[in-house]
């Protein structure tokens, strides 16, 4: 029964992790550190599906070779641990992180031979989900198999432990939460090599060990499993919980933005790359913010360099104004900016500026949407965007003659 539990429990919390890091790869593919954490995940959901005894037995009939799925389980053991030393080698030194694996993929592939031909000599006359240890161990080519399989295990785990010690001192709160987990497991891990190292060579010695091996196995390797999924599922969820928090803002200055926005795209409907069927409303209601302020922003910059050169005598009138109204600084500032672009949007309907070609389709860094810090940026723009509606504004505006520009770029 406690096996039993112990495998779901494994199971069920690498089947999350994995779920949750494939979502973000599908957004990210090209992200190693992603790409890395998917591969954990579900080399751990593999080993643990294949170790447990129901799923053992029917790959077992289905393939009619006793106990592959053991060599199953232990194969994917050693991909996820080796998925494991990549994204720790990957956070410490980017640069090095394929050149240093390729060394230890050469270490993975040799042992993982060795357990192969081991396996294939070995003569299993039936298959042994739970008891494998138990009743192969004293077997010769089950000796060379496990050695080849705990030497490689017990390797990449010391290094795990290493590298992730060396790096932690140099990581934030959360990422360092985060690694203590997944260190953690891997410690457990290094628990299950040492067990079934001990267990394996007292069995070869002719001695009885005086534990459960089964029981003893399947806890080390749900504590393990557990820690280094949920180091994954609360990075995930940190992440939820920052962006809920953060919907309110983000919310209001999507909208804020509408107006400085919807009059760059009168003047210039390119710089919309999906274009809204009525772009005059602005939406109440709107998913993906991040997304969508960055995208809105690039837009805005877009149709800001098209329409030319924003006048610098315009923007100074303004924000004089502004500050004798007793405006603070940081209005008075984009109080002259709103005023400049409303000369300048008046100047290239008429003909007065030179226009550039712009292609909002050539943006390079959509695939970094996710990670992108724009709220500064959208929140320098949203002042903008409602100092376009003052009275103050406008009347500068106005006053200033159609001629060519003479100012700063966009």
């Amino acid at each position: 029964m406690l096996v039993t539990v112990g495998h779901l429990v494994a199971a069920s919390v690498a089947a999350v992790a994995f779920l949750v890091k494939l979502r973000a790869l599908g957004r990210d593919p090209a992200n190693p550190r992603i790409l890395a954490s998917a591969g954990i995940c579900l080399g751990m959901g593999v080993a643990v599906s294949a170790g447990w005894a129901p799923v053992h037995s029917l790959l077992d009939r289905v393939s009619g070779v006793a106990n592959l799925a053991k060599l199953v389980e232990h194969g994917s053991a050693l991909l996820a641990a080796a998925a494991i030393q990549f994204l720790f080698l990957h956070l410490g030194d980017p640069g090095r992180a394929r050149r240093l694996m390729a060394r230890r993929g050469v270490f993975l592939a040799v042992a993982f031979g060795v357990m192969v031909a081991a396996f294939s000599r070995a003569d299993f006359p039936e298959s042994e989900p739970l008891h494998f240890a138990e009743r192969y161990g004293d077997l010769p080519p089950v000796g060379v198999y496990m050695l080849a399989f705990l030497t490689c295990l017990g390797v990449t785990v010391v290094d795990i432990l290493r590298v992730s010690a060396g790096y932690a001192r140099y990581a934030g709160a959360r990422l360092r939460t985060s690694m203590r987990l997944l260190s953690a497991g891997a410690a457990f891990g290094a628990g299950f090599v040492a067990h079934k190292a001990l267990f394996i060579c007292l069995k070869l010695a002719g001695v009885t060990p005086p534990w459960p091996e089964p029981a003893a196995t399947q806890t080390l390797i749900m504590l393990s499993v557990s820690l280094i999924g949920a180091s994954f599922v609360l990075a995930t969820a940190r992440k939820a919980v920052d962006g809920v928090r953060a919907w309110p803002r983000r919310y209001a200055t999507h909208r804020d933005l509408h107006a400085l926005w919807y009059l760059l795209y009168q003047a210039m409907p390119t710089i919309a790359l999906h274009p809204p069927r009525r772009p005059e409303v602005d939406p109440r209601w709107a998913w993906r913010l991040g997304e969508r302020l960055y995208r809105r922003c690039v837009e805005i910059s877009d149709g800001l360099r098209a329409v030319g050169p924003l006048d610098e005598s315009v923007a100074g009138a303004a924000r004089q104004r502004a500050v004798a109204a007793g405006w603070s600084r940081e209005r008075a500032d984009a109080a002259g900016e709103a005023a400049a672009v409303l000369v300048a949007l008046r100047r290239f309907a008429s003909g007065a500026t030179a226009t550039r070609e712009v292609d909002p389709a050539l943006e390079s860094q959509s695939v970094a949407v996710a990670q992108a810090d724009v709220q500064a940026d959208a929140s320098r723009l949203a002042l903008v965007s409602t100092a376009l509606s003052e009275e103050l504004v406008r009347a500068v505006a106005a006053r200033t003659p159609d001629a060519p520009a003479r100012g700063r770029e966009a």
